[in-house]
Protein backbone atom coordinates (compact mmCIF):
# COMPACT_ATOMS: atom_id res chain seq x y z
CA UNK A 1 0.00 0.00 0.00
CA UNK A 2 3.00 2.28 -0.04
CA UNK A 3 2.23 5.46 -1.99
CA UNK A 4 -1.38 4.36 -2.58
CA UNK A 5 -4.04 7.05 -2.24
CA UNK A 6 -7.11 4.79 -2.17
CA UNK A 7 -7.51 1.11 -1.28
CA UNK A 8 -10.58 -1.03 -2.08
CA UNK A 9 -10.60 -4.24 -0.07
CA UNK A 10 -12.88 -6.79 -1.76
CA UNK A 11 -11.09 -10.06 -0.98
CA UNK A 12 -13.02 -12.70 0.95
CA UNK A 13 -13.79 -16.37 1.31
CA UNK A 14 -17.48 -16.64 0.32
CA UNK A 15 -18.03 -20.34 0.98
CA UNK A 16 -21.40 -21.32 2.46
CA UNK A 17 -19.98 -24.56 3.83
CA UNK A 18 -19.06 -25.12 7.46
CA UNK A 19 -16.25 -27.42 6.34
CA UNK A 20 -14.16 -24.31 5.63
CA UNK A 21 -15.14 -22.25 8.67
CA UNK A 22 -11.69 -21.90 10.25
CA UNK A 23 -10.10 -20.76 7.02
CA UNK A 24 -13.04 -18.47 6.30
CA UNK A 25 -12.73 -16.71 9.64
CA UNK A 26 -8.99 -16.19 9.12
CA UNK A 27 -9.39 -14.79 5.61
CA UNK A 28 -12.42 -12.59 6.26
CA UNK A 29 -11.96 -11.37 9.81
CA UNK A 30 -8.21 -11.49 10.40
CA UNK A 31 -7.41 -10.66 6.79
CA UNK A 32 -9.47 -7.50 6.99
CA UNK A 33 -7.75 -6.57 10.25
CA UNK A 34 -4.38 -6.87 8.49
CA UNK A 35 -5.53 -4.81 5.49
CA UNK A 36 -6.98 -2.06 7.70
CA UNK A 37 -3.88 -1.87 9.87
CA UNK A 38 -1.60 -1.73 6.83
CA UNK A 39 -3.73 1.03 5.28
CA UNK A 40 -3.55 3.09 8.46
CA UNK A 41 0.19 2.63 8.79
CA UNK A 42 0.71 3.53 5.11
CA UNK A 43 -1.43 6.65 5.63
CA UNK A 44 -3.69 5.97 2.67
CA UNK A 45 -6.25 8.70 2.01
CA UNK A 46 -9.19 6.31 2.28
CA UNK A 47 -9.93 2.59 2.52
CA UNK A 48 -13.22 1.21 1.21
CA UNK A 49 -14.21 -2.18 2.59
CA UNK A 50 -16.55 -4.31 0.51
CA UNK A 51 -18.48 -6.16 3.18
CA UNK A 52 -21.85 -7.87 2.63
CA UNK A 53 -25.45 -7.69 3.77
CA UNK A 54 -24.52 -10.92 5.55
CA UNK A 55 -22.84 -8.70 8.16
CA UNK A 56 -26.11 -6.82 8.72
CA UNK A 57 -28.19 -9.83 9.77
CA UNK A 58 -31.42 -11.40 8.53
CA UNK A 59 -34.87 -9.84 8.97
CA UNK A 60 -37.54 -12.05 10.53
CA UNK A 61 -39.93 -11.70 7.59
CA UNK A 62 -40.58 -10.11 4.19
CA UNK A 63 -42.35 -6.99 5.40
CA UNK A 64 -39.51 -5.15 7.15
CA UNK A 65 -36.27 -5.12 5.12
CA UNK A 66 -33.17 -4.63 7.23
CA UNK A 67 -31.20 -1.38 7.09
CA UNK A 68 -27.74 -0.40 8.36
CA UNK A 69 -28.99 -0.08 11.95
CA UNK A 70 -30.53 -3.55 12.06
CA UNK A 71 -29.31 -5.41 15.18
CA UNK A 72 -27.11 -8.32 14.11
CA UNK A 73 -29.02 -11.49 15.01
CA UNK A 74 -26.85 -14.35 13.74
CA UNK A 75 -24.24 -14.87 16.47
CA UNK A 76 -25.64 -18.29 17.38
CA UNK A 77 -26.88 -19.23 13.92
CA UNK A 78 -23.92 -21.30 12.76
CA UNK A 79 -23.59 -19.08 9.66
CA UNK A 80 -19.82 -18.72 9.64
CA UNK A 81 -19.70 -16.51 6.56
CA UNK A 82 -22.11 -13.99 8.07
CA UNK A 83 -20.30 -13.95 11.41
CA UNK A 84 -16.88 -13.62 9.74
CA UNK A 85 -18.05 -10.63 7.71
CA UNK A 86 -19.44 -9.03 10.87
CA UNK A 87 -16.10 -9.56 12.63
CA UNK A 88 -14.32 -8.05 9.63
CA UNK A 89 -16.36 -4.86 9.99
CA UNK A 90 -15.63 -4.72 13.72
CA UNK A 91 -11.90 -5.09 13.04
CA UNK A 92 -12.04 -2.35 10.43
CA UNK A 93 -13.87 0.03 12.76
CA UNK A 94 -11.23 -0.58 15.43
CA UNK A 95 -8.68 0.86 13.00
CA UNK A 96 -11.02 3.75 12.21
CA UNK A 97 -10.96 4.56 15.92
CA UNK A 98 -7.15 4.71 15.62
CA UNK A 99 -7.29 7.24 12.79
CA UNK A 100 -7.98 5.30 9.60
CA UNK A 101 -10.35 6.95 7.12
CA UNK A 102 -12.52 4.06 5.95
CA UNK A 103 -16.05 3.46 4.71
CA UNK A 104 -18.03 0.20 4.36
CA UNK A 105 -20.41 -0.96 1.65
CA UNK A 106 -22.70 -3.97 2.03
CA UNK A 107 -23.72 -5.41 -1.37
CA UNK A 108 -26.75 -7.69 -1.51
CA UNK A 109 -27.03 -10.69 -3.87
CA UNK A 110 -24.95 -9.62 -6.86
CA UNK A 111 -26.30 -10.57 -10.28
CA UNK A 112 -23.49 -10.70 -12.81
CA UNK A 113 -23.28 -12.21 -16.29
CA UNK A 114 -22.68 -15.78 -15.13
CA UNK A 115 -25.40 -15.80 -12.48
CA UNK A 116 -27.97 -14.15 -14.78
CA UNK A 117 -27.17 -16.64 -17.53
CA UNK A 118 -27.55 -19.48 -15.04
CA UNK A 119 -30.97 -18.24 -13.90
CA UNK A 120 -32.24 -17.90 -17.47
CA UNK A 121 -30.86 -21.31 -18.45
CA UNK A 122 -32.48 -22.96 -15.44
CA UNK A 123 -35.89 -21.52 -16.27
CA UNK A 124 -35.52 -22.11 -20.02
CA UNK A 125 -34.54 -25.77 -19.69
CA UNK A 126 -37.41 -26.90 -17.42
CA UNK A 127 -41.19 -26.83 -17.73
CA UNK A 128 -41.46 -27.37 -13.98
CA UNK A 129 -39.02 -25.14 -12.10
CA UNK A 130 -38.20 -25.82 -8.42
CA UNK A 131 -37.52 -22.82 -6.23
CA UNK A 132 -36.67 -22.15 -2.60
CA UNK A 133 -39.31 -20.81 -0.23
CA UNK A 134 -37.51 -17.60 0.78
CA UNK A 135 -36.38 -14.51 -1.05
CA UNK A 136 -33.38 -12.34 -1.84
CA UNK A 137 -32.31 -8.79 -2.59
CA UNK A 138 -31.05 -8.75 -6.19
CA UNK A 139 -28.63 -6.13 -7.50
CA UNK A 140 -26.66 -5.92 -10.73
CA UNK A 141 -22.87 -5.98 -10.50
CA UNK A 142 -22.59 -2.74 -12.50
CA UNK A 143 -24.76 -0.92 -9.96
CA UNK A 144 -22.65 -2.28 -7.12
CA UNK A 145 -19.47 -0.97 -8.76
CA UNK A 146 -21.11 2.43 -9.26
CA UNK A 147 -22.10 2.42 -5.59
CA UNK A 148 -18.59 1.48 -4.50
CA UNK A 149 -17.02 4.36 -6.41
CA UNK A 150 -19.64 6.79 -5.09
CA UNK A 151 -19.11 5.65 -1.49
CA UNK A 152 -15.35 5.95 -1.94
CA UNK A 153 -15.78 9.61 -2.83
CA UNK A 154 -18.84 10.66 -0.82
CA UNK A 155 -19.36 8.17 1.98
CA UNK A 156 -18.81 9.26 5.59
CA UNK A 157 -15.91 7.85 7.56
CA UNK A 158 -16.91 4.86 9.68
CA UNK A 159 -20.33 4.50 8.03
CA UNK A 160 -21.77 1.48 6.22
CA UNK A 161 -24.02 1.63 3.16
CA UNK A 162 -26.22 -1.20 1.89
CA UNK A 163 -25.95 -1.59 -1.89
CA UNK A 164 -29.09 -3.57 -2.60
CA UNK A 165 -31.69 -3.67 -5.33
CA UNK A 166 -35.07 -5.34 -5.71
CA UNK A 167 -36.44 -7.60 -2.96
CA UNK A 168 -38.06 -10.68 -4.49
CA UNK A 169 -39.04 -14.19 -3.49
CA UNK A 170 -37.12 -16.86 -5.39
CA UNK A 171 -40.38 -17.76 -7.12
CA UNK A 172 -40.94 -14.17 -8.24
CA UNK A 173 -37.38 -14.06 -9.58
CA UNK A 174 -38.05 -17.17 -11.65
CA UNK A 175 -41.33 -15.79 -12.90
CA UNK A 176 -39.62 -12.61 -14.06
CA UNK A 177 -37.05 -14.68 -15.94
CA UNK A 178 -39.83 -16.66 -17.64
CA UNK A 179 -41.64 -13.48 -18.60
CA UNK A 180 -38.46 -11.94 -20.02
CA UNK A 181 -38.01 -15.00 -22.27
CA UNK A 182 -41.75 -15.21 -23.04
CA UNK A 183 -42.07 -18.81 -21.87
CA UNK A 184 -44.72 -20.46 -19.67
CA UNK A 185 -43.38 -22.30 -16.65
CA UNK A 186 -44.79 -23.92 -13.54
CA UNK A 187 -42.95 -23.08 -10.32
CA UNK A 188 -42.91 -25.53 -7.42
CA UNK A 189 -41.65 -24.59 -3.96
CA UNK A 190 -39.02 -26.81 -2.36
CA UNK A 191 -40.16 -27.29 1.26
CA UNK A 192 -37.66 -26.34 3.97
CA UNK A 193 -37.65 -29.92 5.28
CA UNK A 194 -36.24 -31.06 1.93
CA UNK A 195 -33.28 -28.65 2.03
CA UNK A 196 -32.69 -29.53 5.70
CA UNK A 197 -32.54 -33.26 4.91
CA UNK A 198 -30.30 -32.64 1.90
CA UNK A 199 -27.85 -30.64 4.01
CA UNK A 200 -27.89 -33.27 6.78
CA UNK A 201 -26.97 -35.99 4.29
CA UNK A 202 -24.67 -34.13 1.90
CA UNK A 203 -22.46 -32.23 4.36
CA UNK A 204 -21.05 -35.32 6.16
CA UNK A 205 -20.51 -37.08 2.83
CA UNK A 206 -18.78 -34.00 1.47
CA UNK A 207 -16.33 -34.01 4.37
CA UNK A 208 -15.39 -37.58 3.50
CA UNK A 209 -14.93 -36.68 -0.16
CA UNK A 210 -13.34 -33.30 0.71
CA UNK A 211 -15.57 -31.60 -1.84
CA UNK A 212 -18.12 -28.86 -1.19
CA UNK A 213 -21.74 -30.12 -1.40
CA UNK A 214 -24.46 -28.49 -3.50
CA UNK A 215 -26.74 -28.06 -0.48
CA UNK A 216 -25.22 -27.04 2.86
CA UNK A 217 -26.67 -25.99 6.19
CA UNK A 218 -25.98 -22.34 5.40
CA UNK A 219 -27.69 -22.62 2.00
CA UNK A 220 -30.67 -24.31 3.66
CA UNK A 221 -30.84 -21.61 6.33
CA UNK A 222 -30.74 -18.67 3.93
CA UNK A 223 -32.83 -20.20 1.13
CA UNK A 224 -35.85 -20.42 3.42
CA UNK A 225 -35.68 -16.87 4.77
CA UNK A 226 -36.36 -13.46 3.29
CA UNK A 227 -33.02 -11.75 2.82
CA UNK A 228 -34.55 -8.35 2.16
CA UNK A 229 -32.63 -5.09 2.59
CA UNK A 230 -33.21 -1.34 2.38
CA UNK A 231 -30.76 0.86 0.41
CA UNK A 232 -32.34 4.21 1.34
CA UNK A 233 -29.22 5.43 3.14
CA UNK A 234 -27.07 5.02 0.03
CA UNK A 235 -29.76 6.69 -2.09
CA UNK A 236 -29.70 9.71 0.19
CA UNK A 237 -25.93 9.86 0.64
CA UNK A 238 -24.76 9.54 -2.96
CA UNK A 239 -27.82 9.08 -5.18
CA UNK A 240 -27.45 5.32 -5.45
CA UNK A 241 -30.00 4.16 -8.04
CA UNK A 242 -29.93 0.42 -8.80
CA UNK A 243 -31.94 -1.01 -11.68
CA UNK A 244 -34.74 -3.49 -11.11
CA UNK A 245 -34.57 -7.15 -12.08
CA UNK A 246 -36.64 -6.70 -15.26
CA UNK A 247 -34.05 -4.25 -16.59
CA UNK A 248 -31.17 -6.57 -15.62
CA UNK A 249 -32.73 -9.53 -17.41
CA UNK A 250 -33.62 -7.59 -20.56
CA UNK A 251 -30.14 -6.10 -20.81
CA UNK A 252 -28.59 -9.56 -20.56
CA UNK A 253 -30.93 -11.01 -23.20
CA UNK A 254 -30.32 -8.12 -25.58
CA UNK A 255 -26.55 -8.35 -25.12
CA UNK A 256 -26.62 -12.12 -25.69
CA UNK A 257 -28.74 -11.73 -28.82
CA UNK A 258 -26.46 -9.03 -30.21
CA UNK A 259 -23.41 -11.20 -29.56
CA UNK A 260 -25.05 -14.14 -31.33
CA UNK A 261 -25.86 -12.00 -34.38
CA UNK A 262 -22.30 -10.74 -34.51
CA UNK A 263 -20.92 -14.28 -34.31
CA UNK A 264 -23.19 -15.52 -37.13
CA UNK A 265 -21.93 -12.90 -39.59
Amino acid sequence: MKDCEYVIHAAANVSYWRGEEDWQMKVNAEGTRNVARAAREARVTRLLHVSSVAAVGLPSGPHQPADEDFPFNLEDSGLTYHISKRRAEENLLAEVARGLDAVIVNPASIQGIERTAGLLKSVRSRRIVPCFSGGNCIVDVQDVVTGILAALQRGQTGQRYILGGENLTFRMLGEKAAKAMNVNRRFVLIPPVATALAAAVLEPWARVRKRRPKITFMIHYCANRFQYFDSSKARRAFEYAPRNVDAILMEHLETTAASARQTSR
